[in-house]
């Protein structure tokens, strides 16, 4: 009796630590992580715990954390609730550890994101250096000739602006674990002191990372996101429209509360200091303000920023770009000759041009939806400003700047970037721009400059969108000849704004992007919709999937890839299964004659075939699977016939 409750003990252990079988899994670096990606189908799907964390790692083994820090939480139009939580070692954050937790109905559905499964050895819980020394070497490696708390202006309007009579721009030290901007490494781990430097001359705003114990710089995060080029309103770009404005005294102010917490529009007059704006003022709230200060260029960011929190609204059901009515601040007419927008993480500034534009202030519609479109990322996914992530993160700007031009103003819309005042980009044709059209294809950039490249890169996904939008034919820079059917604007835009918002986390890639978007379609429009296909069509024309990534495939979407299901065959042995090199193949009991053998990824992408010839009582083949990338194949042979391969 007494081996019987142990043995039943027992097995109710191990029950509780094998996981139900998901529909997808992926995990990009198995010996460092946890899956990437785990799906459950509703009907297997384990119960959410809060404030606990569901881990799997590659053998298929659950555990719970609860060394976790809730970001946030959000209910999304589809009922699914979204937890964002952050990994924790000894109490201290790590930087861009963090999994998205999709729930319904109290079952967690599909967990994705990033987070350390294995912790180096004697990694510090303590620093070495103080905090002020820490801070000296991040200043010595901005290298700005003044910083914002230098100027009592800009202290008193950090205050004001917060309502927090503490507020300072001065750089608070806080304790973090990091492994750089690009990715999540457990053997680059580092406890570092990560500082908010706002710098004023020259302009820059940077997350600057500083080692612990030597004061090395780790890394740097960029925060100004900037457009990279360089009543009754009659605005400069967009004609007279219909605004919000408040009646202050004698006079009108750009200022409403209408709006979540309020748009707010101001003058710098020139100067780059923010305690030094003062409102826009107008007597009759007929906002014809054409002068020699070109104050009528005011009119079009106050517009600009009322369609953006109104598209955002009106299509999502998002209240401003917190989800929470984060009241949007517009600062015109910043600096001399400045041909340059941006959005800081907390408010948008836009330039009055220079000579390359005529001198026209940069203030144009799709400029203002890029801009606080910035916030929307900074709000949700967190894209770090580097490289592929950055890439995204620009090119999501564009197209929600673009979307937003489309919703407001349709009978002067183009798929052009800045087009009111100067081509910056073209979402249409990203070449005639020195854009990439094709991922790591003509125009690709690879260096360091413009944060590796965000502004260039973002043209992959640009075109991506606008393929999506209004379909297309045509042969990549990979001798990819491609196939888009039309999807149109709105459900286009509403497969980014999930993919943006509900999966990708700070360090996605283009791989990412993919992925999160094929699932952000199977969510609004179902697996076997147009949708779906469009968006893989897409992914293909732009070139990123075959091999970008480890594949990632639900079982509900085999049948349309395979034409069955991976279930066992006696009459075809493969081995070894997971395999590296070499697939061996041996066929049993097949008529006699020639088979076509076709190994296809996740994607539905052919990338190996080969005709055969089949004996009737036995024979083997083989296949060379070495350069593939890492993942989930599926062996093609004979009508409606398949088998799951599995790529080390």
């Amino acid at each position: 009796m007494k081996k019987n409750i142990l043995w039943l003990f027992a097995m109710l252990v191990t029950c509780k630590s094998i996981a139900q079988q998901p529909a997808k899994w992926t995990n990009s670096n198995p010996q460092d992580r946890y899956a990437d990606w785990v799906e459950f189908s509703s009907s297997n799907a384990p119960f959410f715990r809060e404030k606990q964390v569901y881990l799997l790692d590659h053998s298929n083994k659950v555990s719970f954390s609860s060394n976790t820090i809730l970001v946030n939480k959000e209910v999304d139009q589809l009922g699914f609730t979204l937890f964002r939580y952050q990994q924790t070692i000894n109490n201290i954050p790590v930087e861009n550890a963090v999994y998205l937790q999709h729930v319904k109905n109290s079952r967690l559905l599909i967990q994705n994101g990033k987070w350390l499964m294995r912790i180096p050895a004697g990694l510090a819980s303590a620093p070495v250096l103080q905090e002020s020394a820490a801070l000296q070497y991040a200043l010595q490696f901005i290298g700005a000739a003044s910083y914002k708390w230098q100027d009592p202006t800009e202290e008193a309007f950090i205050k004001n602006e917060s309502g927090d009579p503490r507020a300072t721009f001065y750089p608070k030290g806080k304790l973090i674990y990091y492994s750089g901007e690009d990715d999540l490494i457990s053997s680059s781990l580092r406890l570092a002191f990560q500082f908010d430097i706002y710098a004023s001359n020259p302009v820059g705003r940077k997350i600057v990372f500083v080692d612990a114990a030597t004061g090395a710089i780790l890394g740097s995060r960029e925060l100004l996101h900037n457009t990279y080029a360089v009543g009754t309103a009659v605005t400069a770009y967009s004609g007279s429209q219909p605004i919000t404005t408040d009646s202050y005294q004698n006079y009108y102010r750009l200022r409403e509360v209408g709006r979540g917490n309020g748009i707010q529009t101001y003058n710098l007059r020139k100067s780059i200091s923010y305690g030094s704006a003062v409102d826009f003022q107008d007597a009759d709230n007929n906002w014809n303000n054409v002068n020699t200060s070109k104050d009528q260029y005011a009119t079009d960011a106050h517009w600009g920023a009322e369609m953006t929190y109104d598209f955002f609204k009106n299509n999502f059901n998002r209240n401003s770009i917190d989800n929470n009515g984060f009241l949007l601040k517009s600062y015109v007419h910043y600096s001399m000759n400045y041909f340059n927008a941006f959005w800081d993480g907390s408010r948008m500034t836009y330039g009055d041009g220079s000579s390359t534009d005529g001198y026209k202030p940069l203030t144009a519609l799709d400029v203002c939806g890029h801009e606080i479109s910035h916030g929307l990322t900074s709000n949700t996914a967190r894209l770090n400003y580097s490289y592929e992530s950055g890439a995204l993160n620009e090119g999501f700007s564009d197209i929600f700047g673009t979307a937003i031009e489309w919703y407001a103003r349709p009978a002067k819309r183009d798929w052009l970037i800045g087009g009111d005042f100067y081509i910056i980009r073209s979402m249409s044709n990203p070449n005639a721009y020195s854009q990439p059209d094709t991922y790591l294809g003509s125009y690709w950039y690879t260096g360091t400059s413009d944060n590796g490249g965000v502004h260039r890169n973002s043209g992959v996904i640009n075109f991506w969108f606008y393929l999506l939008c209004n379909g297309g034919t045509g042969i990549n820079d990979k001798g990819f000849a491609y196939n888009v059917s039309v999807i149109g604007m709105d459900k286009a835009q509403a497969i980014a704004f999930r993919t943006l918002t509900v999966y990708l986390v700070s360090t996605s890639k283009y791989a990412n992007a993919r992925t999160a978007s094929i699932q952000a379609a199977t969510d609004l429009y179902g697996a076997a919709s147009d949708e779906v296909t469009q968006t893989m069509n897409a992914w293909d024309a732009v070139g990123v999937g075959g091999g970008t990534a480890p594949a990632v495939i639900s079982s509900r979407a085999l049948a349309s890839i395979t034409g069955s299901s991976p279930e066992k065959d006696p009459s075809l042995l493969i081995y070894p299964n997971p395999v590296e090199n070499t697939l061996f193949m041996e066929f049993n009991d097949f008529n006699t004659g020639q088979i076509s053998l076709q190994l296809v990824d996740g994607f539905g992408r052919i990338v190996r075939a080969k005709d055969v010839y089949i004996r009737a009582d036995k024979s083997s083949q083989d296949m060379d699977v070495s350069a593939l990338p890492s993942g989930t194949y599926f062996l093609r042979y004979g009508a409606g016939r398949a088998r799951a391969i599995y790529k080390k």
